[in-house]
């Protein structure tokens, strides 16, 4: 008997990318069609490794997964946008993995969001704007992400629980 795998599509945004062995990393992405996923990437960091420029942090990639017995496999993953502006200035790099650990820690697996979605890539393109100010693209994002998680009215962003620290 033939067992049927079914293939995923999707567009996906790097929150970040986790060692996994010698060779191998995990990817958490948060994805239009999926809301966030944590994916296995086989073989990512060796030198001729397919996806390797792919996957990394902040990246937006159309990306194609599997999921197997031990959950998702990346499949396939092609770069559109890498926010050059914001891989070229610390402060910029700095709110970036803030929101990106924002959505991570209040966000939960499979549990797709347009909304988030939306936010997260919109803010990243306005923090990848150099006429933009980064603190008023992350004070902005802090506020329309209480209201996408059903936090409206909330003045900070500690009613989440612990503070992740800026720098």
């Amino acid at each position: 008997m033939t067992k049927l795998i079914m293939t995923y599509t999707t567009q996906g945004i790097v929150l970040k990318k986790i060692p996994a062995g010698e060779v191998d990393a995990i990817v958490v992405l948060y994805t239009r069609d999926f809301g966030k996923i944590r994916a296995f990437v086989q073989g990512v960091k060796k030198e001729s490794a397919k996806l390797k420029g792919h996957i990394e942090p902040f990246s937006l990639s159309s990306v194609q997964f599997v999921i197997g017995n031990t959950g998702e496999r990346l499949t396939y993953a092609q770069m559109l946008q890498s926010w050059p502006v914001i891989r070229d200035d610390f402060g910029r790099l700095a709110k970036a993995f803030y929101m990106t650990e924002l959505i991570d820690r209040h966000c939960l697996v499979s549990e797709p969001d347009n909304d988030v979605w939306e936010l997260l890539l919109v803010s990243l393109a306005a923090l990848n704007q150099e006429g933009r100010r980064a603190g008023e693209v992350t004070k902005s994002f802090e506020h329309d992400l209480l209201e996408c998680l059903g936090y409206a009215g909330e003045k900070d962003i500690s009613v989440l629980g612990q503070g992740i620290a800026l720098y």
